[in-house]
């Protein structure tokens, strides 16, 4: 049966930040499988490295509507904010459209956007999946960006109680996120929540000593590496203090590459420690990135307290599927660190315990022994259960199980 089915997001082709890429994903593989797939954006600017592109066009059988929205810098909260709800503002003025879909797959980026999603189910009695990246508004709760009781709170509170009352579905990220989900969702039940986890996009590389000397590196040196957004959910000065505390050992090197709101604060730390170990590059796409993960000795991923359950850092299945070690930074019951524990993958260290960072990753750079058993490790636990080919088995699987045969 060939269906119709809206991917409504704000980010898509040819952004390449993960809010975008993997949306995309899922919609060329439902493309694939005979469906007609239709994409309504907002018009590229931030994530966008190919440049001026048209307001419609069809890329790989998935017809893409890109909206003209303003775009301020997302440092701070207001420009987050206006660029929110003008994205938003775009999508209600094209309601109409979505009066001839069987479902819509709405996301969380921006978490105002469900507001057109349910009032298009509403209209029209189209089927809603509702795919949470992140939990709004607890995530803001946690990160200091948004007050208890303030106007967008209440917008967003009354707005959650409409989407996981009347979405035909709810994927969550993770065991933990479901979990939290049910806890603080009592308009949702279990039968409703799919768990489908996100999955790597990039091509498996490897290290070539060209890579090393592009980077600035060379193949004796140990690297930890960071890649992706720095932004409210990362908890970053556990990794840079590690980095002050062993500037003077020759061996170990630091690798960080990404954008948001916290990276001025990282440049300006290591300016003001002279910190020569540490490396601070844009974000990384494409080759660049495939050959910075190359390189890579060990790679880190990070979370601020307080967001148990609300969201899950894209990259850590992109270190898996490339057989790297994982150093988790995060609260000590976070389920990344549980099962970088559990599968002998790598290490957890808490927020704030530079010492014990320290004395991981220098236990890493004597033992590559260590480092070949915990990467294999790494690479059959994504072979096992995160390559995109089981997720995807698993949104077919989502949309028989809530009417829409695909």
């Amino acid at each position: 049966m060939n269906n119709k089915i809206l991917f409504l997001c704000q980010f898509s082709y040819p952004e390449y930040n993960s809010s975008a890429t993997l949306p995309f994903d899922t919609a060329k593989y439902l493309a694939s499988q005979g469906n007609q797939i239709d994409v309504m954006c907002g018009y590229p600017k931030e994530y966008n490295r190919v440049g001026k592109v048209p307001s419609r066009e069809t890329v790989s059988g998935v017809k893409i509507h890109r909206l003209h929205y303003v775009q301020l810098k997302r440092v701070g909260k207001m420009g987050r904010l206006i660029n929110y709800f003008s994205y938003t503002a775009s999508a209600f003025f094209h309601i109409l459209e979505m009066r001839k879909y069987d479902a819509i797959m709405c996301y969380s980026n921006p978490p105002v956007l469900p507001a057109v999603a349910m009032l298009a189910s509403r209209l029209y009695g189209v089927k809603v999946i509702f795919v949470a990246y992140d939990v709004y508004p607890e995530v803001a709760y946690a990160s200091g960006s948004l007050s208890k009781g303030s106007v967008v709170d209440r917008v967003m509170r009354w707005l959650n109680r409409i989407t996981y009352k009347n979405a035909a579905a709810v994927v969550a990220l993770t065991d933990e996120m479901k979990e939290f989900l049910l806890l603080n969702r009592p308009e949702l039940d279990a039968e409703r929540v799919f768990v489908i986890p996100n999955w790597a996009h990039e091509s498996k590389c490897t290290a070539a000593p060209s890579m090393y000397k592009r980077f600035g590196y060379h193949e004796e040196q140990f690297i930890v590496s960071y890649f992706g957004n720095m932004g409210i959910c990362q908890e970053m000065n556990t990794l840079i203090e590690a980095a002050r505390q062993l500037q003077e050992n020759e061996k170990v090197r630091f690798l960080i590459a990404g954008h948001g709101s916290k990276k001025e604060q990282i440049e300006a730390y290591i300016h003001e420690h002279n910190l020569s170990n540490v490396q601070i590059l844009d974000f990384l796409t494409g080759e660049e990135f495939e050959q910075a993960l190359a390189i890579s000795s060990c790679c880190v991923v990070s979370l601020e307290p307080g967001l148990k359950g609300m969201c899950a850092p894209s990259k850590y299945y992109s270190y898996l599927q490339s057989g790297h070690v994982v150093i988790a930074i995060t609260e000590r019951d976070c389920y990344i660190a549980k099962e970088v524990k559990a599968e002998q993958i790598g290490c957890a260290v808490e927020v704030g315990n530079a010492d014990a960072l320290c004395d991981w990753i220098v236990n890493f750079e004597t033992e590559p022994s260590l480092i070949s058993v915990m990467g294999e490790q790494a690479m059959k636990l994504y072979e096992r259960s995160y390559q995109k080919e089981i997720a995807m088995h698993k949104y077919l699987k989502l949309f028989q199980m809530v009417g829409v045969d695909t």
